[in-house]
């Protein structure tokens, strides 16, 4: 398996990679609720914006694609992206508010395509960006939504950092991630309503 930087052009793979990897996690499902095809579609717009704009990364093996993570400069803001569902707009609003004040790296997104979870794609994706930012003396900010991604990113060297993120009316919790190189930080999550 390799971890690379996807080009623009991968932008349909991208889409159906990322609306499949993220498919039962928790935010995803509350974001897509009651609409068809929410997740290709939010997927594309989500990423045609990160892949303009900041970095989307991929895990890449034999098959293809296998895990997708995108990845911004913080603090961040809210994009102004034409077609940004709604729930995934409060989404972006509600974690960007909670985000530190000094320069950080944020990972936004990152998903493991089903067939490939437990074989180590997350991680490699962890270790290859992280490592520049330990380089870079770069801190790291997260959110956490699943029991899963809580405990990869406390092997990673994650630990608790505040109060989680409730998304409204009806949403999961997310965890608020963030630390410097070498002493990170992430929340456990409340997982109230989580499905990975």
């Amino acid at each position: 398996m390799i971890v690379r930087r996807a080009a623009p052009d991968e932008l349909d793979a991208l889409g159906r990679a990322c609306a499949e990897a993220c498919a039962d996690e928790a935010v995803t499902a509350w974001v897509g609720a009651g609409r068809e095809e929410v997740p290709v579609d939010f997927a594309r717009v989500f990423l045609d914006h990160a892949l303009r704009e900041h970095e989307v990364l991929v895990a890449e093996g034999p098959a293809g694609i296998e895990g997708v993570s995108t990845w911004s400069p913080g603090p961040v803001a809210v994009p102004e992206v034409e077609g940004l569902p709604e729930r995934l707009a409060t989404v972006l609003t509600a974690t960007a508010a909670r985000h530190p004040e000094a320069p950080h790296l944020y990972l936004a997104s990152m998903g493991v395509l089903p067939r490939h979870r437990g074989r180590g794609v997350g991680g490699a994706i962890l270790r290859h960006r992280l490592a520049r930012a330990d380089a870079d003396g770069q801190p790291v900010h997260l959110e956490a939504s699943t029991p899963r991604s809580a405990e990869l990113y406390a092997r990673h060297g994650f630990r608790p950092l505040g109060p989680h993120i409730d998304l409204p009316p009806d949403g999961p919790a997310c965890g608020r991630c963030g630390g410097m190189p070498g002493r990170r930080r992430i929340s456990r999550p409340d997982h109230r309503g989580t499905t990975g």
